[in-house]
């Protein structure tokens, strides 16, 4: 299509839908969208994360909306790219940004359209993503702004002085309590400061980083530096493409030291109260002197994990026998001490592989159980779908808007399953080389492979960074798990009679869900209200991350850095419209389950 007849079809389209929505004869989109189409909405226009399928369903949603919010003011979004053709994975398609405000707020949208020479647009609609952007009336922090930063509380005090008081919260109301400094705490944080909400982070650990810099020696990211850039500070340019734990570690503490966030450290988060009446929390931490103190947040955000906090222990046969030590990979950290010794790995996801990986290299003996099939691809053929959208050159805004569309369920799964037939083509060799090993190979989920996994359970894959290898050589030995009849005091019987003497079991299986975290911190009402965290809900939802929740004033957050930075920014925002009264009744969750009830 020629780019001015692209930019015509945009601009006719854009109107002709404000149109459609404003109509008092209801919601008709049948000239703009396909019959077979797809919405998703993150606080737009639900206050809510939702998706939707098929024109009917969209019409009939966008229709109950409009009233209560009044969507208006549609025009072509300046400051994003124009109107063009782009390869959105599936085939060409008409990438059209759009902005709108409603009563409250401000909106982003971006739409796919599939090109269609008998529509005068040229296109028409398959996919449509709208995002809670900014609120009317609250301005954000000015650039470099007058004075030096601060208004003292007497002549005398510095701005050290001030930040200390401020940060101690004995003077100023606490509007938002964040448990957890890892990326998700922090980031929240930062979106909060910047939306002029007060937020305190806690954490338990000594130092903010902590919780990568205790993880195991050898862990580093899996996925690539250009699409694991911090909101308002960027890595420098001389970081490697793949971050180690301990450069990411020090990049929390330095994060949080730059933007001048409130961090408390070294104090534990023991569980919270909610008050209907005043729509505020009891909340009970015990800081790093020892004190219980008592806060009285409006908003709790938990961002102690992303699939999960608790470590998942399972009770296998014999185990207590073992005269050897036990432990569970959040436990592990160097491999030093097992040269010369063997080692049975439990479980064949990621930590699995990486701990095996470093013991192996540090001189152990190593034996993985295998429980399940599991998905195996080389990590640069992973990310050579899971970063497109973030290559060298592309605005990390850009490419996070445009990943908030390509999670739309339909559109998610399809793409997850072409990434992994092209992975297990790719990745062919390797694949034979593991099998013959012993590795029993899967598909996920319906064929979906690693990246729904991802999102779907948060474990049973893992992107080969040189454990793989090890096994094919014979370095790393793999056994299945049906082959173990019981533990003994020297290690794992087989059933062939014979025993594999061990010094180590290393249980990497994996995380609980964040419920149960929820029921032991603020009671097993509330845990069976909120449900299930970080799962993929029917809708395609990562079940209450970012989100409302049923449990008004507690909110999530959690996962990688890509999910992490657009989300945080929307919880950042539902929270300051929560403050401000903005969200109606017949919007809120925990409304429509008391309504149900």
């Amino acid at each position: 299509m020629a780019t001015d007849r692209i930019a015509r079809g945009a601009e006719q389209w854009v109107q002709d839908f404000a149109a459609a929505l404003a109509s008092p004869d209801g919601t008709d989109l049948s000239a703009l969208f396909l019959d077979e189409s797809y919405y998703r909405d993150t606080g737009a226009l639900t206050w809510d994360f939702h998706q939707y399928e098929g024109r009917s369903v969209i019409e009939g949603v966008l229709g109950s909306v409009t009233g209560d919010l009044e969507p208006t003011n549609f025009r072509l979004a300046e400051h994003w790219p124009a109107p063009q053709v782009v390869d959105n994975g599936a085939g060409p398609a008409v990438e059209i940004f759009f902005e709108f405000d409603t009563r409250s707020a401000k909106a982003i949208a971006l739409m796919y359209g599939v090109p269609d020479e008998n529509s005068p647009y040229g296109f028409r609609t398959q996919s449509l993503y709208t995002r809670l952007e900014g609120i009317h009336g609250v301005d954000t922090p000015a650039v470099h702004p007058a004075g030096y930063g601060y208004t003292p509380r007497h002549t005398g005090e510095n701005w050290l002085e001030h930040r200390e008081r401020q940060r101690a919260f004995d003077e100023r109301e606490l509007e938002v309590l964040i448990v957890g400094a890892g990326q998700a705490g922090l980031m929240t944080a930062a979106y909060l400061r910047y939306f002029g909400v007060n937020a305190l982070v806690i954490d338990k650990h000594d130092r903010v980083g902590d919780n990568w810099r205790k993880r195991y020696s050898s862990l580093f990211l899996h996925n690539t530096i250009n699409m694991n850039h911090f909101p308002m500070l960027r890595f420098p340019e001389h970081y490697p493409q793949y971050l180690p734990k301990d450069v990411l570690g020090e990049w929390l503490e330095t994060y949080s030291r730059y933007l001048d966030l409130d961090v408390w450290t070294s104090t534990d988060f023991v569980g919270g109260e909610y008050d209907e009446a005043n729509k505020s929390w009891s909340a009970t931490v015990v800081t790093a002197s020892g004190e219980k103190r008592v806060l009285h947040p409006r908003h709790i955000v938990l961002a102690t994990g992303g699939i999960g906090g608790k470590p998942n222990v399972p009770n296998l046969p014999g185990l207590d026998k073992f005269a050897g030590k036990v432990m569970h990979s959040s436990e592990f950290h160097d491999s030093d001490e097992y040269q010369g010794k063997s080692a049975i790995v439990i479980g064949m996801g990621s930590s699995a592989h990486d701990i095996a990986r470093d013991l192996c290299n540090h001189g152990a003996k190593v034996t993985m159980v295998q429980r399940s099939p599991v998905v195996i691809n080389s990590v640069e053929i992973a990310n050579s779908a899971y970063a497109a959208g973030y290559a060298d050159g592309v605005p990390i805004e850009l490419g996070d808007i445009r990943y908030g569309l390509a999670l739309i369920n339909s559109l998610r799964v399809a793409s997850s399953k072409m990434a992994h037939q092209i992975g297990k083509e790719a990745d062919a060799e390797l694949h034979r080389g593991l099998e013959a090993a012993g590795v029993v190979l899967g598909d996920g989920h319906d064929n979906s492979g690693w990246l729904d996994l991802f999102l779907r359970t948060g474990g049973g894959y893992y992107l080969n960074a040189g454990a793989s290898e090890l096994i094919i050589s014979g370095d790393i030995k793999v056994i299945q798990a049906d082959q173990i009849t019981t533990f003994t005091e020297a290690g794992a019987q087989l059933a062939d009679g014979t025993t594999r003497n061990a010094d180590l079991v290393l249980l990497a299986t994996g995380y609980q869900n964040r419920k149960v975290e929820v029921a032991e911190q603020f009671g097993q009402e509330v845990a069976d209200r909120v449900g299930d965290i970080a799962r993929l809900t029917d809708e395609g939802e990562w079940a209450n991350m970012w989100s409302q929740t049923a449990q008004r004033g507690l909110w999530f957050s959690g996962g990688g850095i890509p999910q992490v930075r657009p989300g945080a920014r929307i919880l950042a925002l539902l929270i300051k419209a929560d403050l401000l009264e903005l969200i109606p009744e017949a919007y809120r969750r925990d409304a429509h389950l008391l309504a149900s009830q």
